[in-house]
């Protein structure tokens, strides 16, 4: 069985917000290098905050004891003027654990593309 959900309220990207959250608490100096720090450390759970759509893919089957309990989502997300399909891995309470895969795109239309071939393969 599929599953699809949609998430229509994280279709907002949240790279102004980001910004304004890095200026309020560091200052107007050096802001673009301090958001790029706050990317590079957390551009996974960006991307995962800012997903539109989701897909279930099933059980992730990592060779780790850790592994149980653990999913695989594809997802369509929206972060820093780009539409990003990726692949995740999530724990029940679908807190983020890791990505796989990740591409991005500059179109709404080519990602959403990418995402329905990708869950129809």
């Amino acid at each position: 069985m599929s599953f699809i959900a949609a998430h229509p309220q994280a279709a907002i990207d949240r790279f102004d917000a980001l910004v304004d959250d890095v200026r309020t608490e560091f200052g107007s100096d050096g802001l673009m290098a301090n958001v790029e720090r706050f990317i590079s450390a957390e551009r996974p759970e960006f991307i995962w905050d800012g997903r539109f759509q989701e897909h279930y893919l099933g059980e992730w089957m990592g060779d780790d004891d850790g592994a149980e309990g653990l999913h695989c989502i594809l997802i369509l997300s929206h972060f820093r003027s780009e539409f990003i399909v990726a692949s995740c891995v999530v724990d029940g309470d679908e807190r983020l654990h890791f990505m796989t895969r990740q591409r991005a795109y500059t179109t709404r239309d080519a990602a959403e593309k990418a995402f329905q071939s990708a869950i129809c393969r």
